[in-house]
């Protein structure tokens, strides 16, 4: 698998974290992970894209919870299909999903009911920055280029393209118009 790349959008003045999103390429396969706000919630998820980078169309499945090895969906093409407990990972993919998730969290993100992100919490709430279920850790923020409504950090190996497939697709309240 290629080196993950990452993908941030902050909003400052608004619900704070938009999204994060790893991303692992695979031959014409991506795999990764999104997590971000959601119609008054907050959604975390596992995906993969399988055919990509192909001349086929792309398969978008994603699991149902922030768990690489439950129940997974296929999103699109357009019929939602319930997979069961089949996840449609290869062999071995599982667990490089779920370290390259475990390594993007630790070192980007920061979660308002974890104690150990009580100066992260604390560095927020002096600037009057939202935080309200995860936020991006205070060191990491500088990385974000900061627009006139979001800040953005994408990784220099990141394919936006991908980004772009998977906001006209996923739940999240960061999304495009199809």
């Amino acid at each position: 698998m290629n080196q993950r790349a990452t993908y941030l959008v902050y909003e400052p003045h608004g619900p704070g974290l938009m999204c994060a999103v790893v991303v692992l390429v695979d031959g014409e396969n991506v795999y990764g992970w999104y997590t971000g706000p959601s119609r008054g919630g907050f959604v975390a998820s596992f995906f993969m894209l399988e055919r990509y980078y192909s001349m086929h169309e792309a398969t978008f499945y994603h699991s149902v919870s922030d768990d690489v090895y439950d129940d997974w969906v296929i999103a699109y093409p357009p019929t939602e299909i319930v997979l069961g407990n089949r996840s449609p990972l290869p062999e071995g993919v599982s667990n490089a999903l779920a370290s390259a998730q475990a390594a993007f969290a630790a070192e980007w993100l920061c979660y308002s009911d974890d104690p150990g992100a009580a100066a992260d919490i604390e560095w927020y709430r002096a600037r009057n920055l939202p935080l309200v279920h995860a936020g991006i850790r205070c060191e990491k923020l500088p990385k974000l280029a900061a627009g006139p409504v979001t800040w953005v950090y994408a990784s220099p190996a990141l394919d936006q393209n991908i980004i772009d497939f998977l906001r006209k697709r996923w739940p999240l309240d960061f999304a495009l118009a199809s």
